[in-house]
C-alpha cells in the first residue's frame, strides 16, 4: 500500500515537472488576431501595410510569424514565415531568438524582447539595449480572432 502511494505520488510529481513549461506565465491570448507594425507616424493597419499572425508551438518553445505577403527584409531576404525560439516569457513579455531562416542578422539583433504596453499594443526592444530602450516601432491588434 505504501510503496503504492510512493509510485503515485512520485508520477505526479512528474506530470507536474514536465506541465510547467517556461513560458507558462505569458498571457498567449495576446497573440491571438491580425497584427501590423507601424513606425514614423504610419497607421498600421492600414491594406498596404504587411500584416501577421504569431502563433506558438505547440511546446511553446517557438514563435512562429506568418505574414500575408512576402516580406522583403532590410537584407533582401523575401519571406512569407519565420520564426524565433522562446527564450523567456512573463505576463505581458516574450524573449525571443530569431532562427536561422531569418538570415542576415548581426548577433546584437538576433535577440528582442516583445512587450505588451496595452490592449493590443507591443513594443520592440533588442535584448543588447539599455532596459528601458525601445525602437520606434508598434505592433497593432488590426483583428482580433
Amino acid at each position: 500500500m505504501i510503496q503504492r502511494l510512493i509510485r503515485y505520488l512520485a508520477i505526479f510529481l512528474i506530470w507536474c515537472g514536465l506541465s510547467t513549461s517556461h513560458a507558462e506565465g505569458f498571457d498567449w491570448t495576446l497573440l491571438k488576431g491580425t497584427w501590423a507594425e507601424s513606425a514614423q507616424g504610419k497607421f498600421g493597419c492600414s491594406p498596404d501595410n504587411l500584416h501577421q499572425r504569431l502563433s506558438p508551438s505547440r511546446d511553446f518553445m517557438t514563435l512562429f510569424f506568418e505574414n500575408d505577403r512576402k516580406w522583403k527584409s532590410s537584407n533582401g531576404q523575401e519571406l512569407e514565415r519565420y520564426s524565433a525560439t522562446i527564450i523567456s516569457s512573463s505576463p505581458n513579455v516574450l524573449i525571443i531568438k530569431y532562427n536561422a531562416d531569418l538570415t542576415g542578422i548581426p548577433e546584437q539583433y538576433r535577440e528582442w524582447e516583445m512587450r505588451f504596453i496595452g490592449p493590443g499594443t507591443y513594443r520592440w526592444r533588442s535584448t543588447s539595449w539599455p532596459i528601458g530602450t525601445y525602437n520606434d516601432v508598434i505592433g497593432v491588434l488590426c483583428k482580433r480572432e
